[in-house]
């Protein structure tokens, strides 16, 4: 079957060479008279959701805009009837069972994956193709069935009649079923022939020049026939849905939800309310969450007497339900956040529609901390740990952080050999296991950081006294410590926990004098322990030789760096808004610090891996799709630029040759060329995905 797909491709692709691309079709297989508006067949029943525009163009018959038009009755009546009287007729379809839905994903019926709704059209959803092909299309509301961004569901394909047919450019050729039949009978023909085994494998191999050629077909008739039966009626089949496939989008509707991805909470204004229901309407400012019905005693008491009063106004509001016959779910009116456009309201909004806690530790939390401040070390706890205390050990982190987590140290221990120590705080010792504090931070999972403040995952008085390795202060952490050689190769490695005292808070900018040699001792941090800022100096230094020693060695084997520009907003102390922005430098400082933590990274997994093989927990980031990798190469081949994605190491090549100066590691040496491209290639990448090594090789 592959060795006639083969050639069944060339074979038509010569033929379409030879008539110059044009290929003449029938009346019958002309596709939407080459129009340049998406259509669809009208399903049964069809009938679109309320907030759609309404379509003003004349649809051709058999043929519905996504939009059904709304009828010409007055602005407020008909609001008023759509909001508070309007029912859909008929409704929701019912969600599948579980059992229904076990099977049908068990038999390939149904597909599973993460809703996407389009930001600029509520009524456009897309689910990616498990299998990597073109994402499946969901039309319209009532096939989303009551589904939010993010939620994990399960879809049914829809009949071929529902597919959305996708316009045909000029540049787009489709073929005849009836020529495409003819070639697929003579490579079966050719397939049931003595062809010499040397033939046939230099047929797979070495397809012809006509192979290379961008058409549908390489992505529609070749993948299906990969995976049909021998046989000419599964090839026929095959073809079938080959031809009608790659001028369609496929269309599928929502029968399940497996999670609820989305919070169910959104901010917004009040729009409408009805005195004789007892309601309010709520209109989101996320364009993929619909308007919410809200109970009226939930508003503020005087807001029937006077609306425009609040039109500015944020409300914080929480879905609660939706019936299979309402074209709005219910919720409740949490709270009033403010006034709209003011960085606090805004704020509090994101966070609460993320589902951020930003609230206090409860008192159960607290608790789980010593009350006796300030805090020693016990004894006994420092005879369990390897002590480092006597080392010049110091952090480097932006001049504003409070919360100091990693600390690094380096001293020599023979002609060529380098002790280096990364000390993470041990937040393990005060957070025991399935305490109140271990459940809260668990909820939180992560701090968030946003432009002018941080939301903790764990109490101040943890990660900014108690566990921030604060300079001339012993505090317990855990280290991985190595030797290397000047030029990066390993010795020996030890984990552990350990104990420290920090001699030195270093920012970026004192590191780099260091590296620069430009450091004058009047303008750093205090120093403590014993140690110069000669000593500090000659540590920041040696560090940074190591560093770039070890990413010369992940550089050969093949890694990728996307950075692009990251831009830095200074705010007004007393309002809290922006002044000003500026791109930030990524300088070598910052890239020691980065080598050496993900160096911590990698021996830290390797140890988990070897004590839990089977539960150990992964993160990995997948190749990019194919198809969205061929089409940048393509356009950067029309425009004279070379870019191969064929791997990492690949890629990260076809960057390096847009660099100004050949050999330097400034961060900053690149064209914009190279920019453009770094940007372009990190769209396409896949985002990071996290599994458990037991699931992974099962």
């Amino acid at each position: 079957t592959i060795r006639g797909a083969r050639q069944l491709y060339s074979t038509a692709m010569a033929e379409l060479e030879s008539t110059g691309g044009q290929k003449k079709l029938s009346d019958t297989e002309q596709v939407a008279e080459v129009n340049t508006s998406t259509r669809k067949v009208a399903p049964p029943g069809s009938q679109s959701h309320p907030r759609a525009k309404a379509s003003r163009k004349k649809q051709p018959e058999g043929v519905q805009s996504a939009a059904t038009p709304k009828s010409k009755k007055p602005q407020q009546q008909r609001a008023k009837e759509n909001v508070f009287t309007k029912k859909l007729d008929p409704g929701f379809e019912d969600y599948w069972t579980k059992e229904r839905v076990q099977q049908g994903l068990k038999r390939g019926e149904l597909v599973q994956g993460v809703l996407r709704i389009n930001q600029k059209n509520f009524e456009e959803g897309f689910v990616d193709d498990p299998l990597g092909g073109p994402d499946y299309f969901i039309s319209g509301v009532r096939n989303r069935n009551r589904a939010f961004q993010d939620d994990i569901i399960v879809v049914q394909v829809l009949p071929q009649d529902q597919w959305i047919q996708i316009p045909v450019t000029e540049k787009e050729v489709l073929v005849p079923e009836a020529k495409i039949l003819e070639t697929v009978e003579k490579s079966l023909h050719e397939l049931r022939t003595d062809e010499p085994s040397s033939q046939r494998d230099r047929t797979l191999e070495e397809p012809s020049s006509a192979n290379q050629t961008e058409h549908p077909l390489r992505e529609t008739l070749v993948d299906r026939l990969y995976n049909v039966p021998f046989g000419m009626d599964s090839i026929v089949e095959a073809v079938g849905k080959s031809r009608y496939s790659f001028n369609c989008r496929r269309t599928v509707k929502v029968v399940f939800i497996v999670e609820k991805g989305h919070s169910r909470a959104c901010a917004g204004h009040l729009k409408a309310f009805d005195r004789e229901k007892s309601v309010a309407l709520i209109s989101p400012r996320d364009n993929k969450v619909p308007r919410v019905i809200v109970p009226l005693a939930d508003c503020p008491h005087d807001y029937c007497r006077t609306p425009k009063k609040y039109e500015t106004t944020l409300f914080i509001c929480r879905i609660q339900q939706w019936a299979a016959d309402s074209p709005f779910p219910l919720g409740t009116l949490m709270r009033s956040m403010g006034e709209a456009g003011e960085i606090e309201p805004e704020t509090e909004c994101f966070l609460i529609e993320n589902e951020v806690d930003f609230g206090d530790f409860p008192p159960e939390a607290l608790d789980c901390l010593p009350k006796d401040l300030p805090w020693n070390i016990p004894k006994e706890e420092v005879a369990k740990r390897k002590d480092f205390r006597k080392e010049c050990v110091f952090s480097i982190d932006p001049s504003t952080a409070k919360d100091l987590d990693d600390a690094l140290h380096v001293r020599k221990v023979d002609e060529d050999v380098y002790e280096v120590g990364v000390h993470i705080a041990d937040v393990s010792y005060f957070v025991q296991a399935g305490s109140a504090l271990d459940e809260v931070a668990s909820q939180r999972a992560t701090s968030v950081y946003l432009v002018q403040k941080v939301i903790p995952m764990l109490p101040g008085l943890l990660c900014e006294e108690l566990c921030s390795l604060n300079p001339n202060e012993e505090r317990l952490t855990l280290s991985v410590v190595w030797r290397l050689t000047s030029s990066g190769e390993y010795v020996s490695e030890w984990i552990g926990r350990s104990i420290i005292c920090s001699c030195a808070k270093l920012s970026y900018d004192d590191a780099q004098q260091m590296i620069d040699h430009e450091w004058k001792e009047e303008n750093l941090p205090p120093i403590s322990g014993g140690f110069s800022a000669s000593h500090v100096a000659e540590a920041v230094t040696t560090l940074n030789k190591l560093a770039k020693a070890l990413r010369a060695h992940r550089v050969a084997k093949g890694t990728l760096r996307l950075d692009q520009p990251k831009v830095v907003f200074s705010l007004n102390k007393e309002t809290g808004m922006p002044s000003g922005c500026s791109v930030y430098r990524q300088r070598e400082s910052n890239s020691l610090i980065e080598e050496f933590m993900l160096l911590a990274n990698m021996a830290v997994a390797h140890r988990i891996y070897g004590a839990f093989p089977k539960l150990a927990l992964l993160r990995r980031h997948p190749s990019p799709k194919e198809k969205p990798a061929d089409q940048l190469v393509s356009k950067c081949a029309s425009l004279g630029i070379h870019l191969d994605t064929s791997s990492a190491a690949a890629i990260q090549a076809s960057l390096n040759c847009y660099v100004q100066y050949r050999g330097s590691d400034n961060p900053d040496n690149c064209t914009l060329e190279r920019m453009i491209l770094v940007v372009l290639c990190s769209k396409i990448m896949e985002e990071r995905v996290h599994s458990s090594l037991g699931q992974q090789t099962k």
